[in-house]
């Protein structure tokens, strides 16, 4: 009986033996399809993003320059208005009156010193001959210049006056929008008091909040790029104007002031995607995101060398639209793996598959 087990057990243990080296043998021999890439050199700007709001640079509101009743109104909220555009009239009765007789005082002043310039002219010539005193002459001479002064005085009341009556015709500024109108036809209106709130649209900037750990690398003149969800398909593009010298204590940003030319449509309030272009660098390799590997808390990439790979550690730089830049670690001429790399270890045996495979 004993004999007969331990025959059985020398067949069991023969035929295990058989199989182990099979299996082995199977793994070894997998064999990983995969694609392969030439690093690409590339410009690439390294870009910092964040949220902000647009606002316009100009949003004057005009106001009442003199008193006066609302005789006309020409715009309406929403219009666009163009610089001197008329936005509305006063009355302009009592201006008009004040002018005319700021006008009358001037002629008559112009009267009063010819007059005078004659009577010291005749003087003149009476001194020459001894025919007057020189008390006499030089009382009338100062007698001209005092008119004379006078009428400047009167000149300038005159050009007041005219000053004042074209205040009665309040006009746009800017070119813009208007945002709000104050007054109705028929409103008494004082010096000082708000009719109209415009907003120029042509040029805008945006105030953008980026974390305080990026506050030492955001400098005046810097490129950024905007969007706005209002006109998703549209960029803009301006320079960094100024930088808040202060953190922010709510939200621990710092925030900058981006100007930028309106692309067509935009309006100040509505909220921007910001791209801040914080560095450049020039023919930098770069890779499909695709190609990075994690072996050992390592960032890695295959290189293919005949029918296996090797894992090559690399340093990996910025990342942006699916690829990353490549610091350190590889060269232009190396053939890496972009596609299936995930199923690989240094050594492994690999297939390339080719580019018209790939499109199949």
């Amino acid at each position: 009986m004993k004999v007969v087990l331990c025959a059985v057990l020398f067949i069991f243990i023969a035929a295990c033996g058989d199989a182990v080296p099979e299996s082995a043998t199977a793994t070894e021999g997998r064999i990983t399809k995969i694609r392969v890439e030439q690093p690409v050199q590339r410009d690439i700007e390294e870009v910092l993003t964040a949220l902000g709001s647009i606002e316009s640079i100009d949003d004057p509101t005009v106001s009442a320059e003199t008193s006066g009743q609302v005789q006309q109104i020409d715009v309406h909220e929403g219009d666009a208005v163009g610089t001197g555009q008329l936005l509305a009239a006063l009355d302009d009765t009592v201006h008009a009156i004040e002018t005319a007789k700021a006008a009358a005082e001037v002629r008559r002043y112009d009267v009063l010193v010819q007059n005078q310039e004659n009577e010291v002219k005749r003087l003149q010539r009476l001194d020459e001959s001894q025919s007057v005193s020189r008390d006499t002459l030089e009382d009338e001479q100062a007698q001209l210049e005092m008119l004379a002064a006078e009428r400047d005085i009167a000149r300038k009341q005159w050009e007041h006056a005219r000053y004042m009556e074209s205040k009665t015709r309040v006009t746009a500024p800017l070119q813009g929008l208007v945002t709000r109108r104050y007054i109705s036809p028929g409103d008494y209106v004082s010096a000082g008091q708000p009719l109209f709130d415009l907003v120029s649209v042509d040029r805008l900037r945006a105030r953008i909040a980026f974390p305080e750990r990026n506050a030492a690398r955001v400098v005046v003149g810097e490129k950024v790029y905007l969007q706005t969800p209002a006109a998703p398909d549209i960029t803009a593009t301006g320079e960094v104007a100024a930088v808040n010298p202060q953190i922010k204590t709510h939200n621990r940003a710092v925030e900058i002031i981006v100007e930028f030319d309106n692309p067509g449509g935009w309006l100040p309030g509505a909220s921007v995607d910001a791209r801040l272009v914080v560095e450049r660098r020039a023919k930098a390799l770069t890779l499909p995101l695709l190609a990075l590997a994690n072996r050992e808390g390592r960032d890695v990439v295959f290189v293919a060398t005949g029918s296996s790979v090797r894992a090559v550690p690399i340093t990996a730089g910025w990342r942006e639209a699916g690829r990353v830049e490549i610091l350190s670690g590889i060269t232009p001429d190396d053939r890496v793996v972009v596609e299936g790399a995930s199923m690989l270890s240094d050594g492994s045996q690999v297939s390339v598959e080719s580019a018209e495979s790939a499109a199949r």
